[in-house]
Order: C-alpha cells, then structure tokens, then sequence
C-alpha cells in the first residue's frame, strides 16, 4: 500500500512537471517579419501575395472577414475584403486585403449589389449578396493593407524594417510621409496625429 501511494505521488508531480513546460508553439507574425518568396513576393502574416486566398487567410486568422466593391471616379475598382479587429503578436489591428477578381466579375457584382455608400473619400463602397460574398473566398490576395492600434513612431520603424529606401511627401495630406521599401514591396504612411498605415504590395 505505502509503495502504491509513493507511485501515485510521484506520477501526479510529473504529470504537474509536464504542464509547467511551455508549450513549442510558433510565435505569432509581426508587421515587420516579411519574407521574400521564389516568385519574389513577400509574405507577411502568412499570407503569400498573389498566392494566398482570402479563404486561407481567414482560416489562418480564424477570423471572418467582411467584403465590399469601392468605386471612385477614374480609378479601377476594387475589390476589399476587411478585419476591422485583429490580434496578431499581441497588437490590435485593422486589416484589409485586397483581392484580384475578374473586371468582368465585378461589374456582375456590382449590378447585383444591395446598397452603395458614399465614402469620406469620396468613393462609393457597395455591399455585395451572399452569393458573391461566398464566391470571393477563392480570390486571390495582391495587397494586405496594416493599421495598427497604436502608432509606430519613426524611430521603431527604423529599428524594425530599417532605413526607407526613400521618402517622400504625401502632397494630398499635410504632415504625411511616404516610406519606400522597395525590397519587400512596402510602403509607410506615417502622420503624427493620424495612426500608421502599412501596405504590402505584390509585384
């Protein structure tokens, strides 16, 4: 009996052991891990640009997103699929995903939409049916659009993506820079008193 209730002791504080050990899981993706892949897009937050679909990103997120068609004179439209909320290595984000659909499907799309929105921009923002919406999960990603919760200063954006290659002035927004890194497709949008916006572009 003594030497059965030593077992059992000894292999409830194993067991107690093992739950202590931290689990091996991978750590979560950061704006700023971007790798450069054989086709020379980059993928950021497990999405490969031109590769990846918005049925695998949002499988990848386990988050559902939301879709719309944007339409702005002059410009071709464009079709977004939107996480207004988040969490990816412990920062809160909006997401936006820009996917490649046919010319032709969008027009059909757009001929079948609900309602259209007039934008802040000026763009009109047009809510589609189920049946489109569910259609879009197999479309590609060309473009992944990051806005932080919080603002990235200049001096964390160099730490972490390093020098722009170049910067320029956003000449339609005052106390709006623009940073190039041509490299990982990546553009910087940085305003004091505006939140910090990312774009990772395919080629």
């Amino acid at each position: 009996m003594r030497n059965f209730l030593i077992g059992l002791i000894l292999f409830i504080v194993g067991i107690g052991a093992l739950m202590l050990i931290p689990s091996k899981q991978a750590p979560a993706p950061m704006p700023w891990n971007v790798t450069i892949m054989a086709d020379g897009n980059s993928k950021v937050f497990g999405i490969h640009l031109g590769t990846t679909t918005y049925r695998q990103a949002q499988e990848s997120f386990h988050e559902y997103g939301k879709t719309a068609i944007f339409t702005e004179q002059g410009k071709t439209p464009s079709v977004e699929a939107f996480f207004n909320s988040i969490h990816l290595g412990g920062l809160s984000a909006k997401l936006v995903l820009n996917l490649i659909v046919p010319e032709q499907t969008i027009e059909l799309m757009l001929s079948r939409a609900a309602e259209a929105r007039l934008q802040p921009s000026g763009a009109h923002r047009y809510q589609l049916n189920n049946i489109d919406n569910a259609e879009l999960i197999y479309a590609t990603i060309s473009a992944v659009t990051y806005i932080p919760s919080i603002r990235l200063d200049t001096d964390m954006i160099r730490h972490r993506f390093g020098e722009p290659d170049y910067i320029e002035q956003d000449t339609n927004i005052i106390g709006t820079e623009i940073w190039h890194y041509s490299t990982i497709a990546l553009t910087i949008r940085i305003n004091d008193n505006e939140k910090t916006i990312l774009q990772y572009q395919s080629r």
